[in-house]
């Protein structure tokens, strides 16, 4: 501990004397500070969304980076092979901002730091709560871009409930799917999908085919389960053209299904919003790219 605060001292000590110590006018630290903020805000969002390719973005590829976290520090490579598949065991994370401040030290330098705490619900089932939380990140203007070259986070965290599942009976809601819905899939194409109950009202089988001007293109068949260990809902589907995919997650309302892929990038997720019993909206993100359709009820 006190080794890591003498070499942040030095640190802050190297930067204000080593560097142009011109006044920081009050207009440009407040165009700077927008600046920074952009990226900050990158960080958070990515790490909201488990995202870990977007949390990355601010930081500096460089062999000076350091990133110190509870105690423990990453070098840039270290905190890619360390901490992604971490994001991965993720569903979501919830950050509060509590308060921030902002230094400029001199014109291309800029010390953010916040004090903040943060929910994470993982995939198994389990949520860690984070608070209180403080942070440092060192900001260097490099090629015409604001980029953290030092970070520091700090925290005291517990294990907690999930807030988001909290008091739902995920089994009871799984069952408000049961039925035939059709699904806009592009130009002159429709998914039709088939839900059925199953297994005393646990499991829903799924059976979709995807047509296009008469001429069935794929089908999918799966199930949406309940693991009641987990208190969770496993959907697992094979596509006729040799896919496979496989989401878990949960009902963060009675009305929201959230599921995120188990087996490939994070960030990839379903939510699934019934809008009344006989219509829904499903909005998907899978590789960065964003989509929504609503989905109707027939016989």
């Amino acid at each position: 501990m006190k080794t890591g605060l003498i070499f942040l001292v030095l640190l802050i000590v190297c930067f204000s004397c080593g560097t142009n110590n011109k006044p920081v006018s009050d207009a440009q630290k407040e165009k700077t500070k927008g600046e920074v903020k952009e990226a900050v805000t990158i960080f958070f969002k990515g790490c909201e969304e488990v995202n870990f390719d977007m949390a990355m973005k601010p930081f500096y590829d460089s062999p000076d980076f350091a990133y110190i976290n509870n105690g423990y520090a990453f070098s840039y490579k270290d905190c890619n092979d360390i901490f992604r598949p971490v994001f991965s065991s993720m569903i979501n994370q919830k950050i509060t901002i509590l308060d921030e401040k902002y230094s400029f030290p001199d014109n291309s330098t800029v010390f953010y730091s916040n004090h903040c705490k943060s929910l994470t619900n993982y995939k198994d089932g389990h949520a860690i709560l984070q608070d209180p939380t403080v942070m440092l990140f060192i900001f260097k203007k490099i090629d015409n871009s604001w980029k953290i070259i030092y970070g520091v986070e700090s925290y005291i965290e517990k294990s907690v409930n999930s807030e988001s599942a909290k008091g739902l009976n995920q089994a009871k809601l799984l069952m408000n799917w049961v039925g035939n819905f059709e699904v806009p899939a592009g130009k002159d194409t429709t998914e039709f999908v088939q839900f059925k109950s199953l297994q005393e009202n646990k499991v829903l089988s799924l059976y979709a085919k995807v047509i296009s001007k008469g001429k069935t293109l794929f089908e999918e068949t799966g199930f949406w389960g309940y693991d009641a260990a987990s208190n969770k809902i496993d959907l697992s589907v094979i596509v006729s053209n040799g896919y496979v995919y496989h989401y878990i997650g949960e009902f963060t309302s009675s009305n929201v299904l959230e599921l995120f892929d188990v087996n490939r990038a994070t960030g990839n997720k379903f939510i699934m919003e019934r809008l009344s019993d006989n219509e829904f909206k499903e909005t998907a993100t899978f590789n960065n790219i964003t989509t929504s359709r609503i989905g109707k009820r027939v016989k």
